[in-house]
């Protein structure tokens, strides 16, 4: 009973299995039916023509579009220019003819450089201009389409392989496209080398891409190691041209980056220090040496060193000429607007000096901190602007300015070192005479730069006097309200107290707590919140800001003390002694 059931179970797996089969074979003669009927084959030949009633991009050239052309686009400088566009192997090449049946072809330049048209014949192509083989497509179009709608038009750019080597990071060889220019290769390749910095080059993945290695520092820089200017590419067919990378770097010319050719070689020597340098100096963008080439003008040495500055003399350039003795030199004068100045040769070793115009737009401004209704920086002219006029023009104060504690610095003047004081800085104060270690003391005691104003004599009492005139980068510094008086030093509970007018130094310090044990009563000081000066209590009025400092007590050594007394009488007994005998 159980072998019938096996039995049957098998039977039924094979019906199932059997019926799938049918159904795949059933599924696969539809395919192929369908295939043929249409007569589209697996694989889209390079050639394709739509098939009669289909419309432009609807048909079989639409996927072969899609699978060819990407979906982004190539990156381009612009628009190809077909008088100069040199069309090569790889190059893809449309046809659209419109007529009462609309056609279109897609044809890639081959390896051999031709194009193969199955109704227009084969056409040589590589090392024209796309301009030269559009009219000649267009002039064989003609004679076999009786169309007066006959377009060509270029799909997608070739790319090839290009070289470089010399004084790159990773020489080698590189794909390129057809609107590659010789920049793109140097980027590629990592950038120049500089052996003058003792770099080395490192792999390939770590390869730093730095079109041209300058120094960070604002310092006139030396000649790198490589000559950027004296490049030279190569052509398969053996002639080559010299490139000035250096000029499409710096000055964005384009004879300094030529469009490459296919199996283009690009070499960038190092530098030859026999071959010459040019200096210019001065009111330029970038001034330093540069590489003298055969053929430099003042016009492209200027376009190297960034253009001239705007405080620039354009009327009196001045220019330093070896003679050909090649010890002696000597200047001449060249003025820019003169047509022919700038089309003037320049030789090897020429320096360039480009002096500024005197005060050229002297830029002169303050800055206003604190409690103003617009702070920030304003103009001041280059004599100077009255304080009140600059307060103005920020709006004046705020309520909670404090003209008490207001101050004005000027840095104008801070570079300037005291030689006097510098002089006593190196010395012990046990070898300073007593006048000296008064001006020294002072000296040290000083804010730099501070300038002495009563900001509330002048803007509350009107005291002209005190309006002063403001000069380049000052800086004006409106604190808020304190409110308060600092009681620092030798006091039991030291802290800020809250300003009471007309009170005097023991108020201040019986709040806070009184002196400690050990406070020198007879040496507490006021430091005034604007001049920064120590007075002694009987000689100021304590105003709001200001500070009071009592000292501790100096330490004593009882035994020391005792010692010194007794060095002290012994020393007069023994003279009274000496005295007494002579008698």
């Amino acid at each position: 009973m159980k072998s019938l059931l096996r039995i049957n179970q098998t039977g039924s797996r094979l019906r199932v299995t059997l019926f799938c089969l049918l159904i795949g074979l059933a599924l696969m003669s539809t395919q192929d039916f369908a295939q043929v009927k249409t007569g589209q084959p697996e694989s889209y030949p390079l050639e394709v023509l739509p098939q009669a009633g289909e419309q432009p991009l609807e048909g079989p050239l639409q996927p072969l579009l899609r699978e060819e052309q990407p979906t982004e686009g190539q990156p381009l400088e612009g628009a190809i220019d077909p008088q100069t566009y040199l069309l090569g192997p790889g190059d893809l090449i449309g046809i659209s003819i419109m007529g009462d049946v609309d056609q279109e072809f897609l044809a890639r330049v081959s390896v051999d450089g031709t194009l193969r048209i199955s109704t227009l014949g084969i056409i040589q192509a590589a090392g024209k201009t796309f301009a030269a083989a559009k009219a000649e497509i267009l002039e064989e179009a003609r004679r076999s389409y009786h169309s007066e709608e006959i377009a060509v038009y270029l799909v997608q750019l070739r790319s090839f392989k290009a070289s470089i080597g010399g004084m790159v990071w990773v020489p080698g060889t590189y794909t390129l496209t057809a609107t590659d220019r010789a920049v793109a290769l140097l980027a590629r390749a990592g950038g120049f080398y500089n052996p003058v910095h003792g770099e080395e080059t490192p792999e390939p993945a770590n390869a730093p891409v730095n079109l041209e290695r300058e120094k960070k520092e604002e310092v006139i820089p030396e000649l790198p190691g490589y000559s950027a200017r004296r490049a030279q590419l190569i052509h398969l067919d053996g002639s080559s041209e010299p490139v000035d990378l250096l000029m499409f770097l710096r000055a964005g010319r384009p004879e300094g980056n030529p469009y490459l050719r296919d199996g283009d070689f690009l070499l960038v020597p190092p530098l030859n220090p026999k071959s010459g340098v040019l200096g210019i100096y001065g009111a330029v963008n970038r001034q330093g040496l540069l590489e003298y080439v055969p053929g430099d003008n003042l016009e492209r040495a200027l376009l190297l060193a960034g253009g001239l500055t705007d405080a620039a003399q354009r009327d009196s350039i001045e220019i330093a000429r070896f003679s050909r003795s090649g010890r002696e030199f000597h200047i001449f004068y060249v003025d820019l607007d003169d047509p022919a100045a700038q089309a003037m040769s320049l030789q090897p070793d020429d320096r360039i000096y480009v002096r500024e115009q005197a005060q050229y737009h002297p830029r002169c401004q303050v800055e206003l901190r604190g409690e103003v209704m617009k702070p920030g920086w304003y103009p001041v002219a280059e004599t100077g602007t009255p304080l009140v006029d600059v307060v103005q023009l920020a709006g004046g104060f705020t309520p909670k300015a404090s003209l008490y504690e207001a101050t004005l610095t000027r840095k104008f003047g801070q570079e300037l070192l005291d030689p006097e004081y510098e002089r006593l800085r190196t010395m012990p104060p046990v070898q300073m005479n007593a006048l000296e270690y008064q001006y020294f003391k002072n000296k040290s005691q000083e804010i730099k730069g501070r300038v002495v104003v009563d900001f509330y004599a002048l803007f509350v009492k009107g005291d002209s006097t005190q309006n002063i005139l403001l000069r380049d980068q000052d800086i004006l510094e409106i604190p808020p309200l304190t409110h308060t008086v600092k009681v620092t030093g030798q006091v039991n509970q030291p802290g800020i107290v809250s300003f009471v007018p007309g009170r005097d130094c023991n108020y201040y310090i019986k709040e806070s707590g009184g002196f400690a044990w050990h406070a020198a009563r007879s040496r507490v000081r006021i430091i005034k919140a604007v001049t920064g000066k120590w007075l002694k209590p009987g000689h100021a009025q304590i105003e709001e800001g200001d500070t009071i400092f009592i000292p501790a007590k100096p330490e004593r050594d009882n035994w020391l003390l005792l010692k010194d007394v007794m060095l002290l009488v012994s020393q007069v007994a023994t003279i009274y002694l000496i005295v007494v005998t002579r008698r």
